[in-house]
């Protein structure tokens, strides 16, 4: 096999569309990562095999040094192409964990590839928004349409706001304050500062009365970072009203799906039924391992 590295905007972003690649392995996720002092390597394996070699499969790889150990972490991946038989991808990994610096090499994977994990596997949560929009209702659980449909008859009203920093930094110290608290864990806040200053049109921020959320634009697939409500937003049902404008606007824009995130059943489960009742599929990962 051989692996080369992807330098090329969009070369890489070709690649993980047809994957529908998650963040992680997005190129402004690299981009980010770069402003925050890490490196990132994008890597592409070909089958060699053959007259023409051929892409099977991509990783883009996070990598920081610290106390002089070099860490090396693949989130989300690798990712492989149709192309890529099953009975090759443990030796794409492989191809993958030799081409990186000494150091020590961690993934989390979307199937396992290993046999000891690390963690327990994470559960994250999807919809498919190919599905025309009658659809989408109709697969969302009783109550939360009916949530949509009390927050509906009311005066509310869902803007789109421009994600300046001035604008995000009450959101984003909310989250700093949850995160602090250990109610969860997620990107830190600081991260989603950096990615309005390294790709701002990919970010979309909706509101309505004191409740916000926060999306990110991937190509062909989105993903849920940030919320908050207060009071009245939580009595009006404004975050059902606010997803359900979000799933339309970036369906219009070409997104075909969006992740919601992890699930964490028992220190948010109340974050895990909005979620799941929103008629999103739930699905396991693999724990995290060696490369």
């Amino acid at each position: 096999m051989d692996v080369r590295q992807i330098s090329e905007c969009a070369t890489w972003e070709a690649l993980a569309d047809r994957v529908m690649a998650p963040l992680p392995q997005r190129w402004i996720y690299g981009e980010t990562a770069k402003r925050l002092g890490r490196e990132v390597r994008r890597l592409c394996i070909f089958d060699d095999t053959g007259p023409i070699a051929t892409p099977i499969a991509i990783a883009q790889i996070v990598m920081r040094t610290k106390f002089g150990m070099r860490t090396s972490l693949l989130t989300r991946g690798p990712l492989f192409l149709p192309e890529c038989p099953q009975h090759i991808q443990r030796a794409a990994l492989t191809s993958v964990r030799r081409a990186l610096p000494f150091g020590v090499h961690l993934m989390t994977c979307e199937t396992r590839l290993r046999r000891i994990g690390l963690t327990a596997a994470p559960e994250v949560v999807e919809l498919d928004l190919s599905q025309e929009l009658a659809s989408l209702r109709a697969g969302m659980h009783g109550k939360w349409r009916n949530a949509l449909k009390n927050a509906e008859s009311t005066r509310l009203k869902v803007a789109q706001l421009q994600p300046s920093p001035g604008v995000l930094m009450p959101l984003l110290r909310t989250e700093k304050s949850r995160q602090a608290k250990g109610r969860y864990r997620g990107l830190p806040p600081e991260f989603m500062l950096a990615v309005q200053d390294v790709a701002p049109k990919s970010l979309r921020l909706f509101s309505a009365s004191d409740a916000q959320m926060l999306f990110v634009i991937h190509g062909t697939s989105a993903s849920y970072q940030i919320g908050h409500t207060g009071s009245e937003g939580r009595a009006l049902n404004a975050h059902n009203l606010i997803l359900w404008e979000a799933i339309q606007r970036l369906k219009s824009e070409g997104v075909l799906r969006l992740d919601l995130g992890t699930l964490d059943r028992d220190k948010a489960s109340d974050l895990a039924r909005f979620k799941l009742r929103s008629g999103a599929q739930a699905r396991h990962l693999a724990p995290a391992a060696l490369m």
